[in-house]
């Protein structure tokens, strides 16, 4: 397949050589080599930026929870398809009802498997299950560094006590662990004593303060705890850069822009196959459909979505950073964006004189 551009896949410099070819020829063939599972929209937490999950309650709203043998009949398609990663998320997967079931079978697939978890249910009976069967690593989301903090972000109690627990068994386990925080209002002021956190351990640690809204029906409070500020500075150092060294190039495709394209792909916890966890669409129902065939129908979507036209005409389009979530989120559609969006790149803009307003600090 001829690109006039460079994948994103290709800029994973972190990859061995060797598993980066493998890479590029799962990009070159279209071979789904990496996939998340999201198993459930359950957790035991209730953060305030979460898009995924939902109370109990809600979930026959929205839809069913695959069974243990549906998830492992995707996973066994998926790996005669050509899938080698694969992350394991939620929600709180450890929640699924038949998590020991999953993991195991899963684990038995010969899967390069990462677990992705809040930390906080890594107690007996899971570390052992862990233990047995252990993950390639664990992405642990780590909210602040004291059980206050993590009131205010998760809005429960003792939560930095038993995830600061679980962390602990897993390294004790040696099970690599990544730390990943999302930076909100409720623990900004706590980000120096997580890194702190992170370093005591000699963990990788990764802070964002991207936040994105649910189109999915959970309860996201995502313009309320945005660190807006501080986005707003990042933005305008981001524009500096993209004008004068990597301007956005929009007759790209959105998903070309995603290190997933032609690669990757995420089954959420009811069974459809998407090309992005935050995106409202596609739903193709792998759950009732051959694997193959929905990896096929998500290429076609994929090679098929473009922007909306007035992104195409959009005289700031080279230094506008979006991709189909973005869209998908902050617009409600992949297929529209609205004035509001629009004005976050445009006000630093001068359209009648056609010049940017970066430099000015006193506007």
């Amino acid at each position: 397949m001829s690109q006039d551009f460079e994948p994103a896949c290709r800029r994973m410099e972190w990859l061995d050589p060797f598993y980066k070819a493998v890479w590029e020829k799962a990009y070159a063939e279209g071979i789904p080599i990496s996939g998340t599972f999201e198993l459930t929209p359950r957790c035991n937490l209730n953060c305030r930026m979460c898009y995924v999950h939902l109370p109990a309650e809600e979930i026959p709203k929205h839809g069913r929870e695959l069974t243990a043998k549906e998830w492992l009949r995707i996973a066994e398609e998926a790996r005669e398809a050509g899938t080698m990663w694969l992350c394991v998320t939620g929600g709180e997967p450890l929640m699924h009802p038949e998590f020991p079931e999953i993991w195991k079978g899963l684990c038995e697939m010969g899967f390069f498997i990462t677990l992705q978890t809040n930390g906080t249910m890594i107690e007996k009976e899971t570390a052992e299950l862990l233990e047995r069967y252990p993950p390639r690593g664990a992405k642990i989301t780590l909210y602040g560094s004291n059980d206050q903090v993590y009131e205010a972000v998760c809005r429960v109690k003792q939560g930095f006590t038993r995830a600061h627990a679980g962390i602990r068994r897993l390294m004790e386990m040696g099970i690599p662990i990544q730390l990943v925080s999302t930076v909100i209002r409720q623990n900004e002021a706590d980000v120096q004593r997580m890194a702190l956190f992170a370093r005591y351990y000699g963990l990788p640690w990764m802070a964002t303060g991207s936040i994105k809204p649910s189109v999915r029906g959970a309860d996201s409070q995502a313009e309320e705890v945005r660190v807006t500020e501080k986005l707003e500075e990042a933005e305008r150092e981001q524009i500096r850069r993209r004008i004068t060294e990597h301007p956005v190039d929009i007759t790209r495709k959105p998903c070309t822009y995603c290190k997933d394209y032609r690669l990757g792909y995420w089954v959420l916890w009811d069974g459809s196959m998407r090309f992005c966890s935050f995106m409202n669409e596609p739903d193709i129902p792998v759950w009732k459909m051959p694997f193959r065939e929905a990896w096929q129908a998500l290429l076609r979507y994929e090679e098929e979505l473009d922007w909306p036209p007035e992104c195409k005409r959009c005289p700031v389009s080279k230094a506008c950073a979006k991709c189909a979530a973005t869209l998908a989120t902050e617009c409600g559609s992949v297929h529209r964006v609205t004035d509001e969006f629009c004005q976050r790149v445009k006000k630093y803009y001068d359209e009648k004189e056609e010049k940017w307003k970066l430099w000015d600090r006193s506007m």
